[in-house]
């Protein structure tokens, strides 16, 4: 009966539950539809973070992701570092003073593993021959002794002729 539907949703009023409210209780919350703030969420914002639970991509966790890694941040080791420890050392990126060098600068000379040309070398290569201080022959000599008389150039007083050497 038309006369008894006040909300023209087939329901008598005398039995509807959202009298005035077509919709009904459509999440089934007992919250008519005009007086529910989730509308499609049936445990209204249950962490009450104002997204309602249909549209949160972590209903349960009012952090939600915030580093847009896909991972809630109830369940984020690294709810602030989008790459999840990237090199996997413990240590979140935010927090992490080498974030690509699992070894976080292991000689301790101020430049991370991943970009240190000797990564195991305090020493680095001081004399830019490309080989590390500790495997150097000639640590001081970026020519590694180049007239090869077993003096390193730095103290060789003819670095670049054996036969006229001095010392050789």
């Amino acid at each position: 009966d038309a006369a008894n539907d006040g909300d023209s949703d087939s329901i008598c009023d005398g039995v509807d539950s959202c009298p005035d409210d077509s919709f009904n209780d459509v999440d089934m919350d007992g919250l008519c539809s005009r007086l529910d703030s989730c509308v499609d969420d049936p445990e209204n914002d249950v962490d009450g973070d104002m997204v309602c639970g249909n549209a949160d991509t972590c209903p349960h966790d009012a952090g939600n992701d915030v580093d847009s890694d896909l991972l809630c941040a109830s369940i984020d080791s690294c709810p602030h570092d989008r790459w999840n420890d990237a090199d996997s050392d413990r240590v979140c990126a935010t927090w992490d003073s080498c974030p690509d060098d699992i070894g976080n600068d292991l000689d301790s000379d101020a430049i991370c593993g991943d970009v240190d040309s000797c990564p195991a070398d305090a020493g680095n290569d001081v004399d830019g021959d490309g080989a590390c201080s500790l495997v150097d022959s000639c640590p001081q000599d970026e020519h590694n002794d180049w007239d090869s008389d077993a003096i390193c150039g730095d103290v060789d007083s003819c670095p670049v002729h054996a036969a006229n050497d001095l010392d050789g």
